[in-house]
């Protein structure tokens, strides 16, 4: 089982007594316009302000430094992330460590990746009829819990839309989407659709969505945005932080 949680949102633990801690979300950061564009209508959708690792502003350090000055004294940094890899797992605590040092008494609670079953819904939301085949795609990562977490995903899409499944990523190891999708074909499926499970559109969504059309996808679908399952997610998280 990956470290990306599993559990459904509406099983969280009610958060704890006291005043709304406000939420950051960490997001990665893209030269693609679209990406930014993307990550802070969900930061509005949620409620959250927001800061980016690199390639857009402001930075997560920024945005903590800004809260801490506003009176906050405890605020909740979630990684807007889909996998729990190198950037959940070395980013966010350098970027909760430099802003309790430059802030004294401020507490950065960290709260997982985004990354969750649950998302699957939002995957075959809209699909066209006669899908027999389906291919998750994602931007793919050295981390091994993060390429099961995909796979795991990908057997739920397709148990709920009763078809074979499976991954492909954009880069890293692990199977291109184009090969994903053929491999589905060898085994008989006709009318493969590709869906991104990403937050944003970028750079490597379109790589692996160009991979995907290449090998003869019916339908490819949008990254997850706004999704109302991606928002509860957020919202669990908040809460178990």
């Amino acid at each position: 089982m990956s470290e990306a949680h599993a559990q459904e949102p509406d099983a969280a633990a009610a958060p704890s007594a006291g005043p709304p801690r406000p939420i950051v979300l960490i997001a990665h950061g893209s030269p693609d316009p679209r990406s930014p564009e993307a990550v802070r209508a969900i930061a509005r959708a949620a409620g959250a302000d927001v800061g980016f690792l690199e390639f857009n502003e402001p930075h997560p350090v920024e945005v903590l430094r800004s809260l801490a000055d506003s009176g906050v004294g405890t605020v909740v940094a979630l990684p807007l992330l889909l996998t729990d890899a190198y950037h959940s797992r070395h980013d966010l605590p350098e970027v909760a460590k430099r802003a309790e040092e430059a802030r004294p008494g401020l507490v950065v609670a960290r709260a997982h990746p985004v990354g969750d079953l649950s998302l699957a819904k939002a995957l075959v939301r809209d699909l066209p009829f006669g899908i027999d085949g389906l291919v998750v795609c994602a931007a793919g990562t050295r981390v091994d819990e993060g390429r099961e977490h995909v796979a795991e995903v990908a057997a739920e899409a397709g148990r709920l839309l009763g078809v074979p499944a499976a991954s492909g990523f954009a880069s890293g190891p692990g199977p291109r989407t184009g090969e994903a999708v053929e491999a589905l074909k060898a085994q008989g499926a006709q009318r493969v659709a590709a869906v991104c499970y990403f937050i944003a559109p970028g750079q490597l969504c379109d790589a692996a969505i160009a991979s995907a059309r290449e090998a003869g996808v019916v339908h490819v679908g949008e990254p997850l945005g706004t999704a109302p399952e991606l928002l509860a997610v957020i919202e669990q998280r908040a809460a178990e932080a």
